[in-house]
């Protein structure tokens, strides 16, 4: 159970986070990008003091050298990666940002070679292609001439900025956090990147929020975030990158995709060949990076900085 723990945690994540992009979009609708990035994450941050304060308080201390890391980390991984991709969700196309967000597990490897000097299989490598043009065929439907489009996209800069952010988080959590819990991690994190989010608002004067105009939808949306995308998403992927590292838990966020198009189908539309080929390829991919099969014998190092 130890051993599929971690993994099913990432699987959550995936399920979790596949749900997101849409309900993000009812949120920008009515707030900024700052304000939907801050609304959420002081709704999580409360959640995460409440559940550390009510379970173990010691978790509350943290040595000097930790807190650095942990104050690097909420600026990267959490005002960084929300900043950027509220920001860049405001004009990208939801399929456009899931492609780009796809590309985070080849950014995640070539960052773990650098940072961390994992080694590379040609079985990782391979797995990280298969899964990626998975997630293409589910995003086209088969129609891979659509995807020449997606560079063209409005914000997709910026949702490739919030990939980055999101994969120096994943990386330097194992670099710089050894011996630190999940939820320490999460806990401070979270409240570090929110006081980022809310001096972004103050400076910039984007703070005014006309609270008799705002729908219930929009309201929902902030709370889905924190709660579920924030409060257990961010629990479920610490503690998956933690157990398993950055290189072998990246691959899973190509799940997401292929949860919000099961989601689509859950809510009435059909699904065709490609998006259960694709669904295939993406779950093929993860199994071969999370292979063992290799890793006893001499295996072939990828000099990463080919990938991405």
């Amino acid at each position: 159970m130890n051993t599929i723990k971690p993994y099913l945690c990432l699987v959550l994540f995936a399920f979790i986070t596949g749900t997101t992009f849409q309900v993000a979009k009812e949120a920008l609708f009515h707030f900024s990008p700052a304000q939907t990035g801050a609304l959420r994450f002081v709704l999580a941050s409360i959640l995460l003091f409440l559940f550390v304060f009510l379970g173990d308080r010691k978790l509350l201390k943290v040595n000097r050298e930790n807190l650095k890391s942990l104050i690097f980390l909420g600026i990267v991984g959490v005002f960084g990666f929300n900043f950027f991709f509220f920001l860049g969700m405001r004009k990208a196309s939801p399929v456009n940002a899931a492609i780009i967000v796809a590309l985070s597990p080849a950014i995640t490897i070539f960052l773990s070679y650098l940072l961390l000097k994992t080694k590379i299989t040609i079985l990782q490598y391979v797995g990280t292609a298969v899964s990626f043009i998975g997630v293409l065929v589910v995003i086209s439907d088969g129609n891979l001439n659509s995807v020449r489009t997606v560079l063209e996209g409005e914000g997709i800069l910026f949702i490739f900025l919030a990939a980055i952010c999101w994969a120096l988080y994943s990386v330097g959590m194992k670099k710089y956090l050894k011996g630190v819990s999940t939820v320490q991690i999460t806990t401070f994190t979270s409240f570090f990147g929110t006081i980022c989010l809310l001096l972004l608002i103050i400076f910039s004067g984007d703070y005014h929020i006309d609270w008799s105009k705002t729908p219930t939808s929009a309201w929902f949306a902030i709370l889905y975030m924190a709660a579920f995308t924030t409060f257990f998403g961010y629990l479920f992927w610490n503690y998956g990158i933690q157990k398993v590292g950055p290189d072998k838990a990246a691959i899973f966020g190509n799940l997401i995709p292929v949860v919000a198009m099961l989601t689509t189908w859950f809510l009435g539309e059909s699904l065709n060949v490609f998006d259960i080929v694709g669904a295939i390829l993406v779950i093929v991919g993860i199994f071969v990076v999370n292979s063992n099969f290799g890793r006893n014998a001499a295996t072939q190092n990828i000099k990463t900085s080919t990938v991405g």
